[in-house]
């Protein structure tokens, strides 16, 4: 599977955060899982799944809390892996594109919000017409999701093939780091929490 019919696949795993069927397919983990096995990249989806799972478990996407979105994160690194990018820039990758995602989704949210009344009225006058509106925004969302990861996985490519390998050693050293510290970040992350709650 290309990355680029991987960031589809995102795209509609992704709509399961956002009241479409809430199976919990968008979890990090699943989504690695899933995308993982469709690239050939099982071991890479595991991984990446488990430490954005493991990043994001105190910080769930509830209400108007929308800091990052790790399910996306998730999912752009493993399109990055598919496509062979560094393992420090897949990280890096998909950290940018879970936070982009998530102003994206602030800003298509407050356009709900602001077409609430229109809908309403499309309630109620009955008919097709709100559910084509319900559906429309569904298929805006997971446009909005697929842009998102396929700008991402194009620009680190890019960085990746024309820049990383002769990029500083303490940057590229900094970027490893970073990427093979998460899970231990996200453990501890979630050891204080649960020392919070006790």
């Amino acid at each position: 599977m290309s990355a680029v019919a991987a960031c589809a696949v995102l795209a509609v795993l992704e709509l399961d955060a956002v009241l479409v069927a809430q199976a919990m397919v968008s979890r990090p983990l699943v989504v690695g899982a899933a995308l993982g096995a469709l690239t050939g990249q099982a071991q890479a989806g595991m991984l990446f799944g488990a430490a954005f799972e493991l990043l994001s478990l105190c910080d769930l996407p509830v209400g108007g809390c929308l800091t990052w979105s790790a399910p996306v994160a998730a999912g752009t690194a493993i399109a990055l892996a598919s496509r062979g990018t560094s393992f420090s820039l897949c990280f890096l990758g998909g950290v940018a594109a879970g936070v982009l995602h998530s102003r994206a989704e602030a800003f298509e949210r407050a356009r709900r919000a602001a077409t609430g009344d229109a809908l309403v009225r499309r309630a109620e006058a009955g008919g097709p017409a709100l559910g084509r509106a319900l559906g429309a925004s569904i298929a805006l969302h997971a446009a909005m999701t697929f842009a998102v990861a396929a700008a991402v996985v194009a620009a680190v490519g890019a960085v990746d093939r024309a820049w990383w390998a002769g990029a500083p050693a303490v940057l590229r050293g900094g970027a490893a780091m970073a990427a093979s510290s998460a899970p231990w970040i996200g453990l501890s992350g979630l050891a204080a929490w649960g020392l919070k709650r006790s």
